[in-house]
């Protein structure tokens, strides 16, 4: 295991490690909010363990979405582009048990700055995207654990909840826009998503401006 970039993506995520934790805990309090057991609620974190599908399930869920919608949006448009997007970027000697593993983790923030740590001379991919998982995961678990055993005590809709998620994505997503079609894919998202609560039900919004932005962006070359 190359040390350097295992240390690099340490550092890299570790200056998001206080929201992290922060989003964790808000993920545990909203999943009991919505009626999830909290045991349940540390149990997605361990094994969706994914903060956008996620905060998307308890979103979904109230809205009367059934469990099919729930798992097309968190893992077919979300985590099969993605795990797409991660083998491109590992070289070909990466075996096909240390690829699962990386998959496990398809976290915004870490898959983002794996992506721009591709770009950047002599880093290791695997080791930096290693280090900077086991950052997160541990934020994560313990963040999301916190939150589901006070969900109890707190109410979301007093802190504005809703309004932070979309400028943290908004945040994340602005360095990895470049380039042509990068450009046309995320203005087709912010049409999309207009369009979607306008005219979409609830429970279908996420999954049909997700699927919008996705068939745009498949279109447009480089």
């Amino acid at each position: 295991m190359h040390r350097p970039s295992v240390l690099q993506g340490i550092r890299d995520v570790a200056a998001l490690a206080p929201p992290l934790f922060a989003f964790g805990v808000l993920f545990g309090v909203l999943a009991v909010d919505v009626g999830m057991a909290p045991w349940l609620a540390v149990a997605a974190s361990l094994i969706v363990l994914s903060g956008a599908a996620q905060f998307a399930l308890v979103g979904l869920l109230p809205a009367g979405a059934g469990a099919v919608l729930v798992a097309v949006t968190g893992l077919a448009l979300r985590h099969v582009p993605m795990s797409a997007a991660l083998a491109r970027l590992l070289p070909a000697g990466v075996g096909r048990r240390r690829r699962l593993a990386l998959a496990y983790v398809l976290v915004d923030e870490t898959f983002g700055l794996t992506v721009i740590a591709a770009r950047r001379p002599g880093v290791v991919i695997a080791d930096y995207k290693t280090g900077a998982d086991v950052v997160l995961v541990v934020n994560w678990l313990i963040g999301t654990t916190l939150g589901a055993v006070l969900g109890r005590l707190v109410d979301p809709t007093r802190f504005g909840v809703g309004e932070l998620f979309p400028l943290m994505f908004l945040g994340l997503a602005a360095p990895l826009v470049r380039g042509r079609r990068a450009w046309i894919t995320a203005v087709a998202a912010a049409v999309a998503a207009v369009a979607a609560v306008t005219v979409l039900p609830e429970a279908w919004r996420v999954t049909g401006a997700a699927v919008a932005a996705a068939l745009v962006g498949s279109r447009v070359r480089e």
